[in-house]
């Protein structure tokens, strides 16, 4: 997906990272310090919004997990003890761009992409671990429930299928 004059593309050491901010230090840091590795070690995979001259001015990590059906409805679980799932585990946006809406594109790009993860190798279950209550905020405003009594929140593919194929049908950018 491409938002604007911006480029979606996976991580690569060719992507400027020195002037990313998203204005929460633990997203930024994670970006430059950790990102590459974890891309390398093959424990979550990161995709950048990048410029013209490949400075990144957002990002988001996707990595697999399996989640207890414990505070899960019937309905979300499946029935299964442990559902496959897919981890939001990283969601920013350079605050130079933030208030403009494009989180929300940002994370229709994200879905995407786990969605077609999920439809090659399966999943139930997009979970994420919101760093903060705006955040959480802003994933529950996006049809994301809360699982358990802390930050952390699902979706089920198959709503997220229906909310990228509806973008893709009707898109605001």
């Amino acid at each position: 997906m491409s938002c604007g004059p911006w480029r979606a593309a996976p991580l690569s050491e060719a992507h400027d990272l020195s002037e990313f901010s998203c204005g929460k230090s633990p997203l930024d840091n994670w970006l430059r310090g950790s990102a590459r590795r974890a891309d390398r070690q093959n424990t979550a995979r990161t995709y950048v919004w990048e410029d013209a001259n490949l400075a990144v001015v957002a990002y988001f990590a996707v990595a697999p997990t399996a989640v207890s059906r414990v505070g899960l409805p019937r309905s979300a679980s499946g029935g299964a003890s442990v559902i496959p799932s897919y981890l939001l585990a990283k969601l920013a946006l350079d605050q130079r761009l933030q208030g403009q809406g494009l989180g929300t594109f940002l994370l229709l790009d994200a879905l995407e992409t786990i969605c077609s993860a999920a439809r090659t190798g399966a999943g139930r279950l997009v979970v994420v671990d919101a760093i903060d209550h705006a955040a959480l905020s802003f994933y529950l405003a996006h049809g994301f429930r809360p699982l358990g009594e802390g930050p952390r929140a699902y979706l089920p593919v198959a709503a997220a299928e229906r909310v990228t194929r509806n973008h893709a049908e009707s898109p605001q950018v």
